[in-house]
């Protein structure tokens, strides 16, 4: 499969996981569930975007360049993430469980989805 093209549909999934999670937050009886679960999504999807954006940085670079790219983003994107969830947790009325979980399970989806496009990338 192509990289890009790959990369295009679980870009066109993230939107629809995220327009599902919209439409549940407005047509809910209880939206503090779906309100943590959108947050949790939507910060592991900033940060894959991150993610992808330091991985185009170093394309077509040589090896030492790309990894210290893609190990800065990481950095970067450690700390955004860690910054982000202290401020939601003490600042944002939300089910923590639900917010942690969900930033844990998209977190982890995003992080194959690029190591996914980086093999893909590497053919």
């Amino acid at each position: 499969m192509n990289p890009k093209k790959f990369l295009f549909i679980s870009l066109i999934f993230a939107l629809i996981t995220l327009i599902v999670f919209l439409y549940l937050l407005f047509n809910s009886n209880s939206p503090l569930i779906y309100k943590s679960i959108l947050l949790g999504d939507s910060l592991a999807l900033l940060n894959f975007l991150v993610g992808i954006l330091f991985i185009y940085i170093g394309k077509g670079k040589p090896d030492k360049i790309f990894l210290q790219s893609v190990f800065a983003g990481v950095l970067l994107r450690l700390g955004l993430l860690l910054v982000l969830v202290i401020l939601t947790l003490k600042f944002l009325e939300i089910n923590d469980i639900s917010y942690i979980f969900s930033l844990l399970f998209f977190y982890f989806f995003y992080v194959i989805i690029e190591v996914i496009y980086l093999i893909l990338r590497k053919r």
